[in-house]
This record gives C-alpha cells, structure tokens and sequence, in this order.
C-alpha cells in the first residue's frame, strides 16, 4: 500500500468529472489531475532537483499549484515538507536546517506577501520556471496518465514503497514551543482518513469538500488533500479560512457538503456567510480547539446542522477521537453518536486512556489524568530527536499532553492542557476555565473572534501568577471583573490580581486559528516586566503585541494565493 497508487486508481475512477477546484476558477478531472502531476514531476527530477535530494520544503497554500506539486514529489518517492509559513523567518529557517531542505518551492507572490529576507535553501518560483517545462516533460507526463495503472506504477517505481516509509514531515504548529519535525508514514496517513471516513459514512460522490486548511497543517494535509486524492470526494480549494466571503462562494457554486476548521473559523462563518451559502452543508467538523457549545448552538440555528467536533495533534496524522455524524456507522454498543462537551469517542482500530500523570497507570472513568492514545496513524517519531520521541512515545502509545476524563461509555472530556495549567499555591488552576468564566462576565458571543488570553508567568510568593492579556474586555474593567468573580464563589486562586490585565493589539493565534500559546506566554512574560511595559491611563497596561512565531488576529490575510 502507498497513497500515490491509491490516488492513481481513484483519479482514474473520476477521470472524467471535476476532482478538484479553487477559487481561480479553474478545475481538474482526475486524468487532469493525473496529467498534471506526472509533467510537473517529469521537470522537477529534470532541471531542479538532486537525484538523491530526498527532503523537498513547499510554501504554497490550499490551491491547486499547492495539491499538484504535493502529489509529484511523492510520486517521485520524495519527501514533501510542507513550511508552516506563518512563523518567524528564524523559525522556518531552524525547520529548513532540521531536515537538510535544499529546495523551496512556492509562488512569488506567495513569498511577496510574506517578505521573507532570506530563506537557508534555494527558493523555486513556480510563475518563472513554468516556461522551462518541456515538450518532453509534457509527452512523456501524458504517455503515462493515458496509460493503465499498473504500466504508471512500473514507471514510476511505486513497488519500492513500502507502507512504512515516511511520506511527509510536518512541524508542529509551535503552539506550546519550537516546532518538532513529525515523521508520517503512507500508512499513518492512508489509515488516519480511511478509519475516519469509513465511520462517518462519507466516502460517497455526493461529498464535496471546501478544502480552506493549509497544507502545513496536518488535517489539511490529510483530509483536504490525500483523502481527496484517494477516494470519492471532491474539493475546492481557498487560500484562506478567514476569506468568508470566497468560502460562501465556493460553498454556494459547488453545493459543499463538508467543512473542517476550527472554532475561530465558525464564529466568523456564523457572522459574515448568508446561510443560502451553506445550504448543503450538511457535514460541518471541528477540531484544533475545544468547541463551546454556544457556537455550535449558533451555527446549527443559522445553517441547520450541528458541528461535529472531533479531536486530533499533528502527531497521530491527526484524528484519532470523534463524535458521529447522524448518517454514521455506530460502534456496537455505542448508546449515543455524541456527547455535548465531549471530543468523542476512539475510532475503530484506535484508543485512548487516561493515566496518571506521574506513574502512568490507567485511571478509573470519569477521573482526570493525561490523554494517551494509540493506533496506526501514530507517528514514526520526531525527527533526529530519538530522545524526545522517547518522552511521548512509549510501546505505541502517544501522549498527548492534554488532561481529560472518560465517562462509562467511553465518550472523552477535555479539561484542559497540561502546558495550559498553572501551579499556584500546590494547586493546578486551568487557564482555559478562567478564560471562559471572564469571557461570561464581558458578554462575550459565539462569533466573537479570540480577544481574551489567560497564561502565566513566575511568581516568587506562589510559584505561579496568572496575567490576563486582552485586546477587548467588552467596555469592562480589570476591577470589575474582579468584583464579579468573588461573587461567583470562584476559588480565589483562580482569580488574576488587579494589576495582572494588560491590554494588548491582539491576542497572538496560530494560522490553524489555535492560540498561540508559546506567544502568549512570551506576551505575558512581556507585558508583566516593568522595564518593557508602557503606562497608561487604561488600567493597567496597554503596549502593542510583538511579533510571534505564530500570527495575530489583526494579521490573518498572511496567507496568500498562488
């Protein structure tokens, strides 16, 4: 088994209607698709890269040009590294170096809006070599996508595949620190969105995908593209999540059933997308963040179906839990599809567990304790860091890093990050409960983007002080949010002192739409040194939020077509 020749067939199955799509208009059936792949693979292995080169970098968005390149560089038995361009230049670099990336192939005006100074590998513009492709690369491409598809995979060499064999690098978003180099097999991948979608019922030629997660992120990677790639759904394509207005088009134009993003993504669906857009979205998933029932609540109002909310890390290719969709398959024994709250449950040929933190010994349901999980779509491990695969990864066994309960029918409840805890006083206080209990005080909506951050920094008296970073409280103040979490008995450890609110521009997200954690922690590490901040008459602090190796609010339209 390899993804390329499990694409080969179902893109032969659709030669001849529209396989992909993206917002320039233009489609591609599966022969096209096919077409396409093999001529850019012909004049990749021709005149840019090494014949041993075996790490290839991408910058490119969630496009056709982005797809298209993925697929040839596997076809060549390459490694895809798809750049999470959202970071610092500092960063990408570091990536770059990890895995010895010679090459970088993306768009000029791609890389314009990023402004990159220097990237340690050469950069490849697709806008000025695509005029160098030859007539042989294009009669040859097309002698083998009109041929039978086992004359391809003898071409193309596939029978050296081996399941095992890495098939992409992804970096971790750097949500909690420097980016890890996940290594991900065809196996991993194949197995992760076949488990997947077998259980949601949705491998069917009515699913039509709006395909708006960038390839650097692994359900992205995975579902937006292998999984189209690879069986009977169709996708289109948009460079940005936050580009309602396209996204309600592309919706509209090709009747899109599915749509995966995360919470950030739905609150501004819910404001700025009539509901005729989606009106045959009828499988909505969420992941990459806990999602609060009020905005499901809101989305299912306007549109008429409920978010399905499912769980998943970069590390396990990534969905691992899920609720059920109202047309899916149910596990035996299963009372219920889902649980309001709850992630969902282990898909088949995959578990979880719930360990104590300190020993690791299964705890009993409905007790808190670390999330371990397990199955065929864990990673192979972090590149060139043995010693840090060995601290999640034990006997096949993954560690998520996230505190949960499961209940007596197996449903999992996250309640809250380990990295997302402070220790005040011996005790653990979760950032995420006191950001929800604030964000009921200022009246918060379900649409309302992220402008409310809780994290940390040291504290000599208790070991640990809250700081609250906030961009809108709502017409509140520090003092009066105070006041009203005394009156609602919250336990006077979870409440930041007065002078612990600083004012900010924005609170720092990932281009997933996940806070940034690393940079809020950075922020507040800022924010609360008295030598760095500014006074004013606000109270207590207002100072502009720095640059962070993930992106603002205020600085989403990084992402940028080809």
């Amino acid at each position: 088994m390899n993804l390329v020749s499990v694409a080969l067939r179902q893109c032969l199955a659709q030669a001849k209607g529209w396989k992909l799509a993206d917002s320039s208009g233009k489609e591609l059936t599966g022969r096209q698709v096919i077409l396409n792949m093999m001529v850019m693979r012909n004049f990749l292995r021709r005149a840019i890269l090494g014949k041993d080169e075996k790490f290839v970098g991408v910058i490119l968005p969630a496009s056709l040009p982005g797809v298209i390149v993925n697929f040839a560089l596997t076809a060549d038995k390459r490694v895809a590294v798809n750049l999470n361009f959202t970071v610092s230049e500092t960063i990408m670099n570091e990536c770059i170096k990890k895995v010895g990336i010679k090459h970088v192939l993306t768009s000029r005006r791609v890389m314009e809006r990023l402004k990159f100074e220097h990237l340690d590998a050469e950069v490849i513009y697709l806008e000025d070599v695509i005029g160098k492709i030859s007539l042989m690369d294009k009669i040859k491409g097309a002698l083998l996508a009109y041929s039978p598809l086992w004359m391809m995979e003898k071409a193309l060499g596939l029978n050296e595949i081996k399941p095992d064999d890495m098939v992409t690098v992804v970096f971790t978003s750097g949500s909690t620190g420097v980016p890890k180099g996940v290594m991900l097999s065809h196996y991993n991948i194949y197995k992760d969105f076949t488990l997947f979608i077998d259980a949601q019922n949705m491998n069917n030629e009515g699913s039509i995908v709006i395909g708006m997660l960038p390839l650097f992120h692994t359900l992205g990677y995975t579902v937006n593209m292998w999984a189209t790639l690879c069986t009977y759904f169709r996708t289109a394509y948009h460079y940005s999540p936050l580009d309602c207005a396209e996204i309600g088009k592309l919706a509209k134009k090709y009747k899109a059933t599915v749509i995966i993003g995360a919470p950030t993504f739905y609150r501004a669906f819910i404001r700025k997308i009539d509901a005729e857009c989606f009106a045959h979205m009828s499988m909505p998933l969420v992941g990459a963040e806990r999602m609060p029932t009020e905005v499901k609540d809101a989305f299912e109002k306007k549109f008429g179906h409920r978010p399905l909310e499912a769980f998943g890390c970069t590390e396990c290719s990534p969905v691992i839990i899920s609720n059920y969709f109202p047309n899916a398959h149910l596990p035996e024994g299963l009372p219920v599809r889902e649980k309001d709250g709850s992630i969902g449950v282990a898909l088949p040929e995959m578990a979880a567990e719930i360990r104590d933190i300190e020993t690791r010994e299964p705890l009993p349901r409905n007790e808190v304790g670390m999330l371990w999980v397990t199955g065929p779509n864990v990673m192979l491990g972090y590149y060139g860091e043995p010693e840090r695969t060995a601290k999640v990864l034990v006997d096949g066994w993954y560690c998520t890093g996230d505190l949960a309960r499961m209940d007596e029918d197996g449903f999992v409840f996250i309640t809250g990050r380990q990295s997302r805890f402070s220790k005040i006083g011996g005790e653990m206080v979760p950032h995420e409960g006191v950001e929800k209990i604030i964000g009921e005080i200022i009246g918060l909506k379900p649409d309302d983007a992220l402008c409310v951050s809780v994290s940390s920094v040291e504290d000599n008296r208790k070991g640990e002080k809250l700081i609250v970073l906030y961009s809108d409280l709502k017409g509140h103040d520090s003092m009066e949010i105070i006041k009203e979490l005394r009156n609602r008995d919250v336990p006077p450890i979870w409440i930041p002192a007065a002078d612990a609110f600083y004012k900010v521009d924005a609170v720092p997200v990932l281009g997933s739409g996940k806070l940034d954690i690393q940079g809020a922690k950075d922020l507040a590490k800022e924010m609360a040194d008295p030598l760095t901040r500014k006074t004013s008459s606000d109270n207590p602090v207002i100072a502009s939020a720095p640059q962070t190796d993930g992106q603002t609010c205020s600085a989403s339209n990084s992402n940028s077509p080809v």
